[in-house]
């Protein structure tokens, strides 16, 4: 007896999940370009992290692909992922050792595979949505009338000039230069991690820039998770509709005011921490960190949600991250990141 419980149709993909008898699945229907990557993720991340055991996979024809993996019971509508740590009435310090349980997976991997390559799996989230994304989203007339628009962003002052930091971005994705790189998911939102803990959702998985991770992952707790992906991202709704815990944005007198979830912001700096400081220190000499990391946050605020087409306040507070962290900061070191983490 086969039973389906559950269908999403996505814009570039199907997943669901069916039962045969007690045993539940998971499945994805992908474009073949899309299936190839997500096995070949995969594949590379089962070597390293705890992942769904994949059931079976086949081209079911020239356009399309299927993956079938065995479902995690760990998980369900309101417990089991990252996501639910957050949007549930617990301190950081009351969930610290499942926080501490995942940190230590991407610690010890990070560590164990890091080295310079010019490959990378995250080419799709970043260089590829230059053409797709950031050139489509962003026109002169966008643009021109952000131009010195002054404001302050929670004490911070402002003055935007996003085409400036668009031609930058822009130039620094042309050039294919070996980068320090670990076998990553470089998706770590807390709808792709399981408290188990599990990873779900292998697109990008694969050789990837460590810079690139730690931007996704900065830019998603501070601005994303609590914020704009629940109101921009109908994948997260459901776990936030009836949530107090979303962060507060309020526009007043040309000041932005962004109370950021006090879990989060300790989960940054716990992440810088316990994962990107002993990285940085076992490399040795990466004097570019902080360029690298700033490009591949610019592409995180850019090219995830249009936001041209945000609210005002929302509009303000996405550009006004961007410029802060990419033009207004004198990052030297890590230290001086986690005090400007600790005055937001």
């Amino acid at each position: 007896m086969i039973k389906n419980l559950k269908i999403n149709k996505n814009r570039n993909n199907i997943n669901g999940i069916f039962a045969i008898d007690k045993f539940k699945f998971f499945y994805k229907v992908l474009t073949i370009e899309e299936y190839d990557r997500e096995l070949n993720g995969y594949n590379q991340l089962k070597e390293y992290y705890p992942v769904s055991r994949l059931i079976y996979n086949h081209k079911i024809s020239s356009k399309n692909g299927i993956l079938i993996f065995e479902y995690e019971n760990s998980v369900d509508s309101q417990s089991g992922l990252l996501v639910n740590l957050f949007f549930n009435n617990h301190s950081f310090n009351d969930d610290k050792l499942l926080f501490s349980k995942i940190l230590n997976i991407y610690k010890n991997v990070f560590i164990k595979t890091i080295s310079k390559t010019k490959e990378t799996s995250s080419d799709i989230f970043f260089s590829n949505r230059i053409k797709t994304r950031i050139n489509n989203f962003y026109s002169k007339d966008f643009l021109d009338r952000c131009l010195n628009k002054k404001f302050k962003l929670n004490n911070f002052e402002i003055v935007l000039n996003t085409e400036v930091i668009i031609i930058s971005v822009k130039k620094y994705f042309k050039i294919k230069i070996n980068k320090w790189s670990v076998i990553s998911q470089c998706d770590p939102n807390d709808l792709n991690i399981g408290t188990k803990p599990v990873l779900f959702d292998y697109l990008a998985g694969g050789k990837n820039p460590v810079m690139a991770e730690f931007a996704v992952f900065f830019w998603y707790n501070l601005a994303q998770g609590s914020y704009l992906s629940p109101k921009y991202n109908r994948s997260l709704k459901e776990y936030t509709k009836n949530s107090d815990k979303l962060d507060n944005v309020s526009l007043i007198n040309n000041s932005i005011r962004h109370k950021i979830s006090k879990k989060r912001k300790e989960f940054i700096l716990s992440y810088i921490d316990k994962v990107i400081s002993p990285v940085i220190k076992n490399i040795g000499i990466y004097d570019d960190w902080y360029n690298d990391f700033k490009n591949y946050f610019a592409m995180k605020v850019l090219a995830v949600f249009d936001v041209s087409k945000m609210s005002k306040k929302d509009m303000l507070l996405s550009l006004g991250y961007l410029e802060l962290f990419y033009n207004n900061l004198d990052i030297k070191n890590l230290k001086d990141l986690k005090e400007v983490v600790n005055k937001l």
